[in-house]
């Protein structure tokens, strides 16, 4: 009996151990974007740079920082990126914005801006 309460409770174990590990990815690719400052520095460099900072909250830190693949429905400035992760670096808006300020796409390795999704 100690043999099949010993399995017992190290299945029960295993089963929850990999339903806590499998809630820390739900969150659409958002990765810890406190490592990002200097690629959400650069970002908010740009937006200011277009203008588009009229309507995007100041505190540029508080970015939400998100892994996704390159596409051609965005604005890229260079082909070669299509297809590869990049970084999504999203401003928050404030309230009753009437068009949101664009999402800015990085290439992680180099926090250089590689396009940009206009904002809704």
């Amino acid at each position: 009996m100690g043999k099949g309460l010993g399995f017992i409770i190290l299945n029960v174990f295993a089963a929850l151990l990999l339903i806590g590990c499998s809630g820390e990815q739900d969150n659409d690719g958002q990765i810890d974007s406190g490592q990002y400052l200097e690629a959400k520095e650069a970002a908010w460099a740009y937006v200011n740079e277009q203008g588009w900072d009229d309507n995007a909250e100041e505190d540029w830190r508080s970015a939400e920082v998100t892994e996704v693949v390159a596409s051609h429905r965005y604005e890229l400035f260079e082909d070669a990126y299509a297809g590869k992760e990049v970084l999504r670096i999203q401003f928050h808006d404030p309230e009753n914005v009437i068009a949101g300020t664009p999402a800015i796409l990085m290439d992680s390795d180099t926090n250089k801006v590689i396009g940009y999704i206009p904002g809704e």
